[in-house]
């Protein structure tokens, strides 16, 4: 009923599956398909549109989440960045209720150019040449 997964917001796709509405917690611009529902808030009320949306978490929705499992939407994805309070309390919530989700936290792709410096890279090949595989 209930699982995680990390990716990036490049990929979300990649997990998404029909049935899916996505309920984002960050502010991050999503990589997603035409068609990809999203929930939203508007007017204290919690909707699903097809455009993307961020969506602000507060503990009085939780019933308002219940009544949007339908034929439609078999499951909600909750996508959150890492170490987000509400994703954890959102989840226990959806556990509670019995509503299937899929929690993906997102994470930043390890940029190459940060990883290792020019004095790192030259360091690590005088190592190398002392070991004798350079």
């Amino acid at each position: 009923m209930a699982t995680e997964c990390v990716t990036t917001a490049n990929s979300i796709t990649e997990v998404l599956l029909a049935g899916d509405a996505v309920l984002n917690l960050t502010q991050q611009p999503l990589n997603t398909m035409p068609g990809t529902l999203f929930v939203s808030l508007q007017q204290n009320s919690v909707t699903l549109a097809h455009r993307a949306s961020s969506f602000r978490w507060s503990p009085s929705l939780v019933q308002e989440l219940t009544k949007l499992i339908s034929d439609v939407v078999t499951r909600l994805v909750i996508v959150s960045e890492e170490e987000c309070g509400d994703a954890e309390i959102l989840s226990r919530e959806l556990i509670a209720q019995r509503i299937p989700y899929l929690h993906c936290t997102l994470v930043n792709p390890c940029d190459a150019d940060h990883y290792m410096d020019e004095q790192d890279a030259e360091a690590v090949s005088e190592r190398l040449r002392q070991l004798g595989y350079l």
